[in-house]
């Protein structure tokens, strides 16, 4: 069984962008696309309430800690896929879920993204293009913020669509964290 979960991962390396398709440590099935941000591990997991050996994967945003628990997706032999998947095109428009945007979570205040304005039924596209950082506040609200200018641009609830895109490589640096 462990020669069948190695053999899954047979030309992938950390680094690699990829989607898996696996459990998370609840046991629910969750599909993740991001980068491989650690060697995958063997690990002893329990499937449907029995002992199971499977392959532990480390999802996620670059720059990620690979200890954080919101990236592990677990592989089961009879269970799970992984694949490459293309890299993030930056500056590529889309209107989702402040949720669905990679690496945003209460626990990071490093994500940078794109921000086109808030979305919705009757957006048709983006209204700005503005570099911010995604930061928790507190209360379910995180605030869309340029560090350099100090000034926000939004403050939403996970829920809220929003309009945004991956920055260019050369963009992603926190200015903050620069100088």
């Amino acid at each position: 069984m462990t020669e069948k979960l190695k053999r899954m991962l047979d030309g992938f390396s950390v680094g690699d962008h990829v989607t898996a398709t696996g459990a998370d440590t609840r046991g629910h099935q969750v599909t993740r696309t991001g980068y491989l941000l650690a060697e995958p591990q063997l690990v002893d997991a329990r499937r449907n309430g029995f002992p199971a050996k499977g392959l532990r994967l480390f999802i996620g945003a670059k720059g990620t800690d690979a200890s954080e628990r919101t990236t592990w997706t677990t592989l089961f032999s009879d269970a799970g896929v992984i694949e490459q998947t293309p890299e993030p095109e930056a500056g590529k428009w889309s209107m989702t879920e402040l949720r669905f945007v990679p690496g945003v979570k209460a626990s990071s205040h490093t994500t940078r993204i794109l921000f086109g304005g808030k979305g919705g039924a009757r957006s048709t596209g983006p209204t700005q293009a503005t570099p911010v950082t995604v930061t928790y506040t507190d209360d379910g609200i995180y605030a869309l913020w340029d560090p350099a200018s100090d000034t926000t641009h939004a403050t939403i609830r996970l829920s809220a669509k929003i309009w945004w895109a991956h920055l260019p490589p050369e963009a992603a640096v926190d200015p903050a964290s620069a100088e």
